[in-house]
């Protein structure tokens, strides 16, 4: 692998696998050194890697495997790995494409809604993230429900045209 493929690898990679460390680990900080911890070692041992294999697969492997690692490590990690991964018994198993592209679309969810404007965000995050229903959202924000309901119907006809727009 040479400095320019690895670079493009981090460019398209790196936003969704800082994603897929946070949702495992819950901390941005933690999961921020996770994805670069493992591009440093993917690059110290780049001439160790097969290139009949997906490089994909491997990072996104990698930072899981790593996640749980931190885990394991801080102490939480059986209760929290147990939740996310129930269905798998060994930490190795590669991560399959349908998985690599769960995690990239969650990764364009939020990347999108972030291009909102400020309070549509905050009232579609509150909604949609948080589980909050309007009334709680109108109090939250001493806003009126009807105003919460103009912000949600604009969030979501943005977020359809912001999603759109990026799947051509």
């Amino acid at each position: 692998m040479d400095k320019s493929t690895f670079k493009i690898l981090f460019d398209t990679h790196y936003a969704s696998l800082c994603n897929l460390a946070y949702r495992i680990v819950g901390d941005t900080d933690k999961a921020e050194d996770i994805v670069q911890d493992m591009f440093v070692k993917l690059w110290d041992e780049r001439h160790k890697i097969n290139p009949e294999k997906s490089v994909k697969s491997l990072v996104f492997m990698m930072v899981k495997n790593h996640s749980l690692e931190v885990l394991r490590r801080d102490g939480i990690g059986a209760r929290i790995a147990h939740h996310f991964f129930t269905s798998e018994t060994d930490d190795q198993t590669i991560i399959e494409e349908e998985e690599i592209e769960k995690y990239e679309l969650i990764d364009q969810i939020y990347v999108s809604i972030r291009q909102l404007p400020p309070k549509c965000g905050e009232v579609f995050t509150l909604s949609k993230v948080n589980g909050l229903s309007y009334i709680q959202i109108a109090d939250k924000l001493n806003i009126s429900v009807k105003t919460v309901e103009n912000h949600m119907g604009k969030a979501l006809k943005l977020l359809r045209e912001i999603m759109f727009t990026k799947r051509k």
